[in-house]
């Protein structure tokens, strides 16, 4: 199998758990004027309920979460926790039948095994990127 074939299969596999999230909060200018301040970044499903794992720097502060699903679907989400020190967070969408994605065991991994880092960090047209 190809290099190309290889990176084709993961992503036919997990292509509907990815999902862009943005999210707002709001600051005060010098004359206190809401200031809203959008950022964004990527997550993926980890169980049909709607629980997400993203990073914790893309939802640190958050006032709005907003979730895009593969499909275009605009879901609004929920912190649920975060790590910090390991930069990691959970939202929870309002949400039932979605497709998580199927986790692997990281402690089986040999060092110069090749690993894909897949995301949707900017909401593009098409999905995900590698």
């Amino acid at each position: 199998m190809s290099s190309e074939d290889e990176i084709l299969d993961v992503l036919e596999r997990v292509i509907r758990s990815v999902v862009h999230v943005n999210t707002v909060r709001v600051l005060r200018d010098r004359f206190y004027r809401p200031m809203p301040l959008r950022g964004m970044g990527s997550g993926f499903i980890v169980e049909p309920d709607g629980w997400i794992v993203t990073n914790a720097h893309v939802v640190r502060g958050a006032e709005k979460i907003g979730v895009i699903l593969h499909d275009r679907t605009l879901l609004e989400g929920n912190i649920i926790g975060e790590c910090q020190s390991i930069d990691t967070a959970v939202i929870k969408v309002d949400s039932k039948g979605l497709e998580a994605a199927e986790l692997g065991d990281s402690d089986r991994l040999r060092v110069g095994q090749r690993v894909y880092a897949i995301g949707n960090p900017f909401g593009l047209e098409g999905g995900p990127t590698v």
